[in-house]
């Protein structure tokens, strides 16, 4: 007689189920428990062997983190494991000494600044009486973009402190690049074996991949299969005389099956610039007719790989350090030899054509060629549309970039690619979901929202969802850009919010309007006792722009102004914001 062993299927406790992050993180580890020291065999619970602790803790600014640090519970929990996913915000620090296995998943944004979920945790770990460490396994995944300096930074202050505190790195720490889907992959199986060596079952089980979807259908599109918009409207919105090119682009999603939300973000898979194509075409040597890889898999001809699925703009030193052999140039090799400061000041400013016009080289294959460079990345734009007002469409509110350096005219690869295309043409785009910035789940609940510039775009989506659910709760917005005459975008229907109560307050700050230049921050102060009143009423706070400069001096701001109206020290103001951050009343789409 023979019996059937099934391992048990671990309950999880969904996004949408109506609990709190916190809630839903106790839960789940709860069930974990629960659930994953068990066997069925037939009706009959029987034990298995015990199962290994795992601790996962993400710091997210847009959800990416947080989406993949359920995935990993999920396949740990099949595995064996005892897996808790925390939100490192709610995680309780007094217990990081006494972690087993501990995952850490963080994305890095800003000057390699922390996600606003993770800087209390990031400081705890870098406090001059941090806890030791040691019996603490772990290993870090960082989310990051290559193109910025400081790629990965936070992942890696979190990957070094951690060290120096005495835990012990169970598995590499891998630092992803903005296609992060093999990486995540091949870490995610190999700290799941990591953490269970001794245990041969939770190992060889953890490694394995999850089941498909039994229903078979198919994935739909998405960031790998991006959906082919027809470009429906784009127009300048600043007026002749601007300094600036900000446009109003509008897509169709007619048939694409994907949905979004006011406070998501659209993938936009660009095609590089025609001109630029043939330029490096003819700087390789090669025609452009060979065949060449494409990363997805098969082959395409060498201009179809550089137009459409390699990054041939930005110049880093590792595409200096992989022309070098091919180029057999003595300069080139001197630069690489003196130093990151040489490197650096060669590569401020230019891009990957001027490198090679400046070292020329010679391919035997054109397979030798691409692999120098990166794929292309997609790049994300806060939509500024809500689809309750246009169904159908996606908006977006694009700032073109076009600028000279050495005397060459550059383009930005996206924002450009956007600008230049004529109605009815093809973009092909995703939805990439940003599940902490939303428009308050209660209708009645009073919004503030500071974005200057192309910042505005979110807010335009959540103004125009009000207005769509007649929601009555109050609305502020501060907007600021250049020159009123000239940038003052989306005015007729700001405006006409306004004349319909939907926009309760605009403040305006026009920086080259005055003598003295006035920001958006230099607005807030101005209204202090107001901007109270309205925290204090439980308003919201949002903040879209620049992460380097905008975000951190509207984060000042919003300190001084609390403590100015309501007498509070600094250091009351500051535990004012983090309460109001814990609360998810202050969240912030920076970049």
């Amino acid at each position: 007689m023979s019996s059937t062993n099934t391992q048990a299927i671990v309950p999880f406790i969904p996004d949408n189920a109506p609990f709190s992050p916190e809630q839903r993180a106790y839960l789940n580890g709860l069930l974990a428990g629960i659930f994953s020291g068990a066997t069925i065999s037939g009706s009959a619970v029987a034990e298995s062997t015990p199962v290994r602790p795992l601790t996962i803790l993400f710091g997210s600014q847009t959800g990416n983190s947080e989406t993949l640090a359920k995935q990993v519970a999920k396949k740990a929990n099949a595995g064996g494991f005892k897996a808790e996913v925390f939100d490192m915000e709610a995680y309780p620090k007094e217990r990081l000494a006494s972690e087993q296995n501990l995952l850490i998943i963080t994305s890095t944004y800003g000057e390699g600044d922390p996600p606003d979920n993770a800087q209390d945790l990031f400081d705890f770990i870098h406090a001059d009486d941090a806890p030791k460490l040691e019996g603490v396994r772990f290993t870090v995944l960082g989310l990051g973009d290559s193109n910025y300096p400081d790629f990965n930074e936070c992942a890696k202050q979190f990957d070094a402190r951690l060290a120096e505190l005495g835990a012990e790195r169970m598995n590499d720490s891998v630092y992803c690049d903005v296609e992060f889907d093999d990486d995540f992959a091949a870490w995610l199986d190999s700290s799941l074996a990591a953490a269970g060596e001794g245990d041969a079952t939770a190992a060889n089980s953890a490694t394995q991949s999850l089941p498909a979807p039994v229903d078979g259908k198919p994935e739909g599109y998405s960031r790998k299969n991006p959906f082919p918009g027809k470009l429906l409207n784009n127009y300048v919105l600043n007026k002749e005389g601007s300094g600036k090119e900000i446009r109003h682009v509008e897509i169709c999603l007619d048939g694409s099956g994907l949905e979004y939300e006011a406070g998501d973000a659209l993938g936009v898979s660009p095609i590089n610039c025609k001109d630029l194509v043939e330029e490096i075409l003819a700087a390789s040597g090669f025609s452009g007719s060979e065949p060449a890889p494409n990363p997805l898999g098969g082959e395409v001809t060498l201009r179809e790989a550089l137009a459409e699925l390699y990054d041939i703009t930005n110049l880093s030193k590792l595409f200096l350090a992989n022309l070098a052999p091919y180029a057999q140039s003595e300069k080139l090799n001197e630069l690489l030899a003196g130093g990151s400061g040489e490197i650096d000041t060669y590569i401020a400013g230019r891009q990957i054509i001027d490198a090679l016009l400046d070292f020329p080289g010679k391919w035997d294959t054109a397979l030798d060629f691409v692999e120098m460079f990166k794929k292309q990345a997609a790049r994300l734009y806060s939509i500024s549309s809500s689809p309750k007002a246009h169904p159908g469409q996606v908006h977006l509110t694009v700032g073109a970039v076009r600028y000279e350096t050495h005397g060459r005219k550059r383009k930005g690869v996206a924002s450009t690619f956007l600008a230049d295309m004529d109605m009815g043409g093809e973009v092909r785009v995703f939805v990439q979901p940003n599940k902490h910035f939303k428009p308050p789940s209660n209708p009645e609940t009073p919004m503030i929202m500071v974005g200057p510039g192309t910042g505005i775009a979110p807010f335009r989506a959540f103004l125009e969802e009000r207005m769509s659910t007649k929601a009555p709760g109050k609305n502020w917005l501060f907007f600021g850009d250049q020159k009123s005459e000239f940038d003052f975008i989306y005015e007729p229907q700001l405006k006409l919010m306004q004349a319909t109560k939907c926009l309760t307050r605009l403040d305006l700050a026009f920086s080259r309007d005055t003598s003295e230049k006035v920001y958006v921050q230099h607005r807030m102060l101005e209204q202090a006792e107001e901007l109270f009143t309205w925290l204090e009423e439980g308003a919201h706070f949002y903040v879209c722009g620049d992460a380097s400069r905008m975000a951190k001096d509207v984060d000042s701001a919003l300190h001084e102004a609390i403590a100015k109206a309501s007498g509070k020290s600094y250091e009351e103001a500051a535990e004012y914001v983090d309460k109001m951050r814990k609360e998810k009343r202050y969240v912030r789409d920076v970049y």
